[in-house]
């Protein structure tokens, strides 16, 4: 009895270091919720403790069921007492197992809870990861794009400012040899009025030495004729005198007498000649310059109806794609397009035909997109800033205009501001805005086209 007595002993003092050991479990267990890297391992190793305790208070049970087995039908009731106390302590510590049990087994939903919601993240991130490398690759095709384009344009530009700056110094060239030419022919002008003064001068003079000559010879003629002898004595002083007189009133008659014209005319002359030549150089270069210039001009010419062609027929093309209408960009002017306008003609189907003015504001508004968008296609922009352009458009242009948006971003981004849903489904990420009570604006909701940005302002970036 006594030896029974102390292994009852033995098995009560056990009791509180099972119900000790138990409840460090337990507190192991708590502790191991807010480790969510090490879970696993932990509620393993803890549910290997607990089948541990759970073996060692079967053992404890077995002796215990011998112990009785051994006191049944003993009168000692201290050991009845004992081993019944041992009992209730084992159903309690079970219960408190069972309990142990149900947090396990909540933990362990908890884990597939846990362990599906990690699937369904790691699912998404796959998805994002898909659509990151995409638009990865779209922005590295698109920057190739850009660089591509930009170098296009910079060739372009640099060209442009050459042919501008050519076309400058000629202007300054035409200019200086018109001024030029202006001037020698001021100075051909008064050379050759200086020429006719001369030449009338001499013959002026030819005529007044012919007449000298005529006079002369008729004075010889009318002194022969009298038969005065030339060898005879002179007349006298009186008669010479007379003579001399009538000569020298003459003579004063064809004054004034340049005697230097001849070599003054040649002078003249070689100067006329020489800038004569060099008009006509100065006409010559002046022809080439007009004819440069004229050559630059229907290359302009030439480039812009090209470029004018080109975004008509995208005009007409998207215009039918917005509206289900007939639309066409009429010049003012087409034989000389760079000196007038040019009219947008349009007809929304089941409307007539109006110039743009007459439109409605819908109307209007699918016009002006229209245009826009044909110029992008021509030539694209890198990104494209729109303010609400669907204010005045109805739901089914809304639905249109976004459509298209999204299926030409792939060549340019778009940021659109809007209310309008129709829009805000299409784009590819979206940003609600509202305004706070005290009047500060703050985003609200940032989601992708499948997801709503709640309600207020959206700012829709598609691209």
């Amino acid at each position: 009895i006594s030896k029974k007595t102390f292994q009852t002993d033995e098995i009560g003092s056990s009791r509180p270091r099972l119900e000790k050991s138990i409840q460090e479990k337990r507190e192991r267990l708590l502790a191991m919720e807010g480790e969510s890297l090490s879970f696993k391992e932990q509620l393993s190793l803890l549910e290997g403790e607990i089948r541990v305790s759970e073996e060692t208070i079967a053992a404890v049970q077995q002796k215990i069921d011998v112990l009785e087995g051994e006191l049944k039908g003993s009168e000692i009731p201290e050991l009845n007492k004992k081993a019944d106390a041992a009992s209730l302590e084992i159903k309690r510590l079970q219960e408190r197992l069972n309990g142990i049990d149900a947090e396990i087994l909540k933990d362990r939903l908890r884990e597939e809870n846990l362990n599906e919601k990690m699937a369904e993240l790691a699912a998404k991130r796959e998805s994002l990861d898909g659509q990151k490398a995409e638009a990865a690759a779209r922005k590295d095709a698109a920057a190739a794009l850009i660089v591509g384009l930009n170098e296009k344009l910079a060739l372009a530009q640099a060209r442009e400012a050459e042919i501008e700056g050519e076309l400058h110094g000629l202007k300054g060239v035409r200019k200086e040899l018109l001024e030029k030419t202006l001037a020698l022919q001021r100075e051909i002008d008064q050379a050759e009025r200086e020429r006719d003064r001369i030449e009338a001068r001499r013959a002026a003079t030819a005529a007044a030495r012919d007449s000298i000559f005529s006079r002369v010879s008729d004075l010889r003629a009318q002194i022969e004729g009298c038969g005065v002898d030339s060898t005879a004595e002179p007349p006298n002083s009186e008669t010479v005198a007379e003579k001399i007189r009538a000569l020298e009133q003459a003579m004063r008659a064809l004054e004034p007498v340049n005697m230097l014209a001849i070599q003054e005319y040649d002078h003249v002359k070689t100067r006329y000649d020489f800038l004569a030549e060099r008009r006509s150089t100065l006409s010559a270069e002046r022809e080439a310059i007009i004819d440069k210039l004229e050559k630059y001009d229907q290359m302009k010419r030439e480039a812009f109806l090209a470029s004018f062609a080109e975004i008509n027929k995208n005009f007409k093309q998207i215009f039918q794609e917005l509206s289900r209408g007939d639309g066409d960009l009429v010049l003012e002017n087409p034989e000389d397009p760079l000196a007038g306008g040019m009219t947008i003609k349009a007809r929304p189907a089941g409307k007539a035909l109006h110039r743009l003015e007459a439109m409605s504001g819908g109307e209007k508004s699918l016009t002006a997109l229209s245009f826009i968008f044909s110029i992008q296609m021509y030539r694209p922009a890198p990104f494209y800033a729109m303010d609400e352009i669907d204010m005045f458009l109805d739901g089914a242009n809304v639905e249109r205009v976004a459509k298209l948006i999204k299926q030409i971003s792939g060549k340019a981004q778009f940021i659109v501001v809007s209310l309008r849903k129709p829009m805000i489904l299409q784009s590819r990420y979206t940003l609600g805005v509202t305004m706070q009570e005290n009047n500060i604006t703050s985003v609200t909701g940032i989601c992708t086209s499948n997801g709503s940005a709640g309600e207020g302002k959206s700012s829709a970036s598609t691209g």
